[in-house]
């Protein structure tokens, strides 16, 4: 969940469009204007947490489901009050990924400019009751014309306090698969469900509809969750210290290593030594190799193929269109 994830890239945006593409340009300038805004301490660089140009996939999955929505209804005309209001949705999304980032950087493991900036932010506006970023997702879905946004913010924020309690709670130890699957639910999984089916709730879709969207959001943030921690270990050995760093400082659990550990205790020694100090490369080498040789990848990718399928199996609920296209292709390449 880290602001490098190695699947933003996967997002293949000169095939959305020019006019999709024109609004998420739009709202990669206003996030940095709402994490920067009131409640940020006068120091909080937003810049460290919303970095220009990078991918983002929370927004993206309000738009298009938004829009292959209205394809089902049969309601494809939008004014721009109403793609002003998908935008402001939008940029909620992407404010409760944020506020998991900045919560997560602060109880990390120490050092970094983030993790300083996570911190100072915190002390000044709390997490659950005082956090700007979700304040300001509550504030914009409350803007929105369809009453349940509201319920389905405060759901989503449910599930993200759980899953900062259990994150919290294996602090100390190597978490089961279980576990991190659970936390990948309850994190990625609340966020993308939530941007799915508030971009039904928008177009004015059937209950049908919404829980269909809402079910692929989840399937494809587990799936995206997992994804991202098992390609840390396919990184080269340039890179391969600094995605072990960027997770350890989040005191992010890591489902490979979660795998390998049930196998082979070595990795779990190994990942314990470099949460307690510093990543020395020969450590992470062997860790890498070590998950590798206990098979643990290919475990992985065959859970991540079957999230994926019911990903896209819950798309049938909508009727063909380009946009509904462009979903599957998206939970499509995460397989990959």
């Amino acid at each position: 969940m880290g602001v490098r994830s190695r699947l933003g890239p996967r997002l293949d945006f000169e095939g959305l469009g020019g006019d999709l593409r024109e609004r998420m340009g739009r709202l990669d300038a206003a996030l940095s204007d709402l994490v920067g805004g009131m409640g940020a301490p006068d120091d909080f660089d937003p810049h460290l947490f919303v970095a220009p140009g990078v991918p983002r996939v929370r927004p993206v999955l309000v738009l298009l489901s938004e829009r292959a929505a209205r394809s089902h209804m049969k309601d494809a005309a939008i004014g721009p009050e109403d793609q002003g209001v998908t935008e402001d949705v939008a940029a909620a999304a992407e404010l409760l990924y944020l506020a998991i980032l900045v919560h997560d950087r602060a109880l990390g493991n120490p050092g970094g400019r983030r993790r300083r900036a996570a911190r100072r932010l915190l002390g000044a506006v709390g997490w659950l009751g005082a956090n700007h970023m979700t304040l300001r997702a509550l504030e914009l879905s409350r803007h929105a014309p369809t009453p349940e946004l509201v319920g389905d913010v405060l759901d989503a924020l449910r599930e993200i306090a759980e899953g900062h309690a259990l994150s919290q709670s294996i602090d100390r130890r190597v978490a089961s698969p279980e576990e991190c699957e659970e936390l990948a639910s309850g994190y990625t999984g609340a966020v993308f469900d939530f941007a799915c089916r508030s971009g039904g709730r928008l177009a004015g879709g059937d209950r049908a509809v919404v829980v269909g969207l809402g079910r692929f959001g989840r399937h494809t943030g587990v799936a995206w969750h997992l994804a991202d921690d098992l390609a840390v270990m396919g990184s080269s050995d340039e890179g391969l210290v600094d995605e072990i760093e960027e997770r350890l400082h989040k005191r992010s659990p890591n489902y490979a290593v979660s795998l390998g550990a049930q196998r082979d205790p070595r990795i779990r020694e190994l990942w314990m030594k470099m949460r307690r100090g510093t990543v020395e490369e020969a450590d992470a080498v062997e860790l890498r190799q070590r998950v590798v040789d206990a098979g643990v990848l290919v475990a992985g990718r065959r859970h991540l193929a079957e999230q994926t399928w019911r990903a896209r199996k819950a798309l049938h609920v909508l009727s063909p269109s380009s946009d509904r296209d462009a979903l599957d292709r998206l939970a499509a390449n995460i397989a990959k």
